[in-house]
């Protein structure tokens, strides 16, 4: 007759059921909410969660925020030098703040700059023609390092307000 593992079990069990109590402190705690946007990467930066931020069709001669999360993987800085898109006669690059930056944005080596849920990062200025809710706009995002992109975003309402 064997002996039973069932101790071994029990262990295996607790430690199972322990992970599922990490509470506020685990990593995932931290987060972006998910929404329906779309994701890319080129070189060394990912591009999460891209979406334009409206609940309704953007009318033409419109603004929109272009939301989403970049996030840089490279052991160097780089920064967002410029987004285009035929739907918008330009795209604004905002600081923290949320005035004009000419510099474009910096995403540090191995971090992110969250702009789903925080404060807009990028606006699309001007709209060229109505933009509907089901509809998918091409953006270009280029980068000083990494290179450009070009995604196929979609329109969607973002997680709510931004204190």
């Amino acid at each position: 007759m064997r002996p039973s593992s069932l101790p071994a079990w029990a262990a295996v069990g607790l430690l199972v059921l322990g992970g599922c109590d990490a509470g506020q402190e685990a990593e995932t705690a931290q987060e972006t909410p998910d929404v329906a946007g779309v994701d890319g990467t080129v070189g060394e930066v990912s591009l999460d969660d891209v979406f334009l931020d409206a609940e309704d069709t953007v009318e033409a001669g419109a603004a929109v925020p272009l939301r989403g999360v970049l996030t840089n993987d490279a052991e160097q800085a780089d920064r967002l030098v410029g987004v285009s898109t035929p739907s918008a006669e330009s795209v604004q690059l905002l600081d923290e703040s949320g005035a004009p930056s000419a510099d474009g944005i910096e995403l540090p080596a191995g971090g992110q700059v969250e702009a789903v849920s925080e404060a807009v990062r990028m606006q699309l200025e001007q709209v060229t023609a109505p933009i509907a809710p089901t509809d998918t706009v091409p953006v270009t995002f280029t980068f000083a390092t990494a290179g450009e992109v070009t995604l196929d975003v979609p329109v969607t309402a973002g997680p709510g307000p931004v204190d």
